[in-house]
This record gives structure tokens, C-alpha cells and sequence, in this order.
């Protein structure tokens, strides 16, 4: 009786903590929700209030004011091909490292192209700032978004290849093995068993650079000229010098989380499974 009483109480304070934590994610994603159809008069004087009336004047003027469709496609091109290229080369690598290199017994090959990967986490982003824009500069790619794909690509890259080598080398060799002997070559070995067993981490690799390009700041800011405008860097041109419309800033706000929100629910399941399993789970 007495540990069913205390398995009630821990239940309780565990589902407690587990709202508190929700409260704390959706009230400012509502909070911004609501601000969007408001302007700053209703904003201050009923903030957490539902709107009066669903007005989408503010859409409209982000729109008229940033190009924000053009911006969002200008995103969405940089944010796909950068991830289109980090999973082809990560997962090259990462099979290099934790298939080759494990399975035909060079494991001090593994760890050392391990360990070289990982010294790209001890590089301060900002470090590599002036080094980036003056190569942008003496090879004439300035202002160009290849230039920023490639970039985005090269800082993505290491966590990518730990993770997926993570996944790919608990995969039996055995299987690999097989394969080759029933006349498999390396690539059929890589597209038919490698990459299906190791799909949870792939997606979870995928949605983490997705949300890191897509949400980057600083070098698209730089890097890009007004041709070429993130979503992100469109937001801060909804400030003027004279006024801050927070309504017109929550909807530009609310249209640059959209297709992260809605990447993270698709994927959602797959990214925690990735999280927890080796990637023979499947």
C-alpha cells in the first residue's frame, strides 16, 4: 500500500512538472499567436486576450513591406540544398568511418577520423567570421547563396558524421558480410542496408540542420545581400527608428516558425527514437 501511495505522489509530481514545462513552451507560441491579428494597443492593454476580430492586416503588410514569400523561398532553397548536400557527404563519411574502417578491423582508423571531426565543436562560430567573408570576397562568390549552401555545409558536417557513424556502427557486420558474399557491391551494401537501418538517425541528423540553417542569423546577414533575404533576416527590417509594431513583428515572427513547428511534429517521433537508439532499432 505504501509504495502504491508513493508511486501515486511521484506519478502526480511528474505529470505536475510535465504541464508546468508545456505552460511554459505554448504560452509564448500563443502569446505570439494571438499579437499577430492584434495591433499595439490591444497588445498592451489584453495581451494573453484571444483577438477581436481574426484581422490579417499584418500578414499583408509583412508581405508588402519584406517580400516575406520570397524571403521564406529564398530559406527554403538554401536550407534544402544545404541538406541535401551534409546528408550525402555525412553519410559517404560516416559509413567510411564506422562501416570500412570497424568491420575490416582498422578500428585506430575509426577513432582518429572520429576525433578529427570532433575538433570542429572547439571552433568558435564567430571566430571563423572575418576568415569566411574575405574567402567569399577573393573568390568572387559575395552575396552569392552557393556560397552560404557550402559554408552551412562545412559547419554542419561534424555533428552529422558523429551522429550517424553513432547509428551506423551498431549495425552487425554480419550483415555486410553477407551482402558481399551474394556478390553485393559497396554501394548496393550502402543504399539497400546501411541507410534503412539507419533511417532514425538520418532523420534526426535532418531535422536538427534543418531548424540550425533555417533559424541562422548571422552569416546569412552578412553573406546575403537584399537579393537574396532570409526569412530571418527580413524580421528585423519590420523595425522602424520611429516604432515598434509588435503585431506586425509577432506575424512575421509566427511565419518564420511555422515550417519548423510543422518539420518537428512530422518528425518528432523519429527524432526522439534517433535520440535514444543505436539505429538497428527499426
Amino acid at each position: 500500500m505504501l509504495a502504491r501511495n508513493r508511486f501515486s505522489i511521484a506519478k502526480l509530481v511528474n505529470y505536475f512538472v510535465a504541464s508546468v514545462y508545456a505552460v511554459t513552451i505554448l504560452l509564448p507560441l500563443y502569446y505570439v499567436i494571438v499579437s499577430s491579428f492584434k495591433d499595439n494597443v490591444e497588445i498592451f492593454r489584453r495581451p494573453l486576450n484571444w483577438p477581436e476580430s481574426l484581422n490579417f492586416g499584418n500578414y499583408l503588410e509583412v508581405q508588402d513591406r519584406v517580400n516575406a514569400l520570397k524571403a521564406i523561398g529564398t530559406s527554403f532553397m538554401i536550407t534544402s540544398g544545404s541538406l541535401l548536400l551534409v546528408l550525402i557527404v555525412s553519410i559517404l563519411a560516416a559509413y567510411g568511418i564506422a562501416r570500412v574502417a570497424s568491420c575490416f578491423k582498422n578500428q585506430w582508423v575509426s577513432l582518429i577520423s572520429e576525433a578529427y571531426f570532433g575538433l570542429g565543436f572547439l571552433i568558435p562560430v564567430f571566430s571563423i567570421l572575418v576568415p569566411v567573408f574575405l574567402l567569399a570576397a577573393r573568390t568572387g562568390m559575395l552575396y552569392k547563396p552557393g556560397y552560404l549552401i557550402l559554408f552551412y555545409v562545412a559547419s554542419n558536417l561534424s555533428l552529422s558524421i558523429l551522429m550517424l557513424s553513432s547509428h551506423m556502427r551498431g549495425i552487425p557486420c554480419e550483415l555486410e558480410e553477407a551482402a558481399e558474399m551474394d556478390g553485393a557491391s559497396r554501394f548496393q551494401i550502402l543504399w539497400h542496408i546501411i541507410i534503412p537501418l539507419s533511417r532514425s538517425g538520418i532523420v534526426t541528423v535532418s531535422v536538427l540542420n534543418f531548424i540550425g540553417i533555417w533559424n541562422e542569423y548571422i552569416f546569412a546577414l552578412i553573406l546575403l545581400d537584399s537579393r537574396f533575404r532570409t526569412i530571418q533576416v527580413a524580421i528585423p527590417l519590420l523595425k522602424t527608428i520611429r516604432k515598434v509594431d509588435y503585431g506586425l513583428i509577432s506575424a512575421g515572427v509566427l511565419a518564420a516558425l511555422i515550417p519548423v513547428y510543422v518539420v518537428f511534429i512530422l518528425f518528432q517521433e523519429r527524432v526522439i527514437q534517433g535520440m535514444f537508439s543505436g539505429g538497428v532499432k527499426q
